[in-house]
């Protein structure tokens, strides 16, 4: 159930590289915590095909704000996953542009808020 309410509150292009994980409410704003998918389809490019991929850790959360919900803030923590190749040291991670530059809301978040005058 948790897992569909989350389809509705999160857009389907982070849901393409991000699994729901959990949520939490506090103090009135709602935290839907994401976590990158650990598939060879999510490995960065500059190591793809050329070797074993490999999870190195995790980076800091992404936080984005995105509409709100039954008077409630809601935003969403994007947990990146760091990797290497095996047997290698340097670490690599995917980028993603989910927000607008110079802003921490989704897309859809942040053209609503410049519409209404609110950035």
């Amino acid at each position: 159930m948790e897992k569909s309410l989350a389809k509705l509150l999160v857009p389907e292009y982070i849901l393409e590289h991000f699994e729901y994980d959990h949520w939490e409410e506090v103090s009135g704003v709602i935290r839907i915590h994401l976590i990158e998918k650990n598939d060879p389809e999510h490995c960065p490019e500059p190591i793809k095909g050329k070797g074993e991929c490999v999870l190195d850790g995790f980076m800091n959360p992404l936080e984005l704000l995105t509409f709100p919900t039954q008077g409630k803030e809601v935003f969403l923590l994007l947990k990146r996953r760091r990797w290497k190749l095996k047997g290698g040291k340097q670490s690599y991670y995917n980028n993603y542009s989910f927000n607008p530059k110079g802003m921490k809301a989704t897309k859809e978040f942040g053209a609503f808020l410049k519409e209404i005058g609110r950035v």
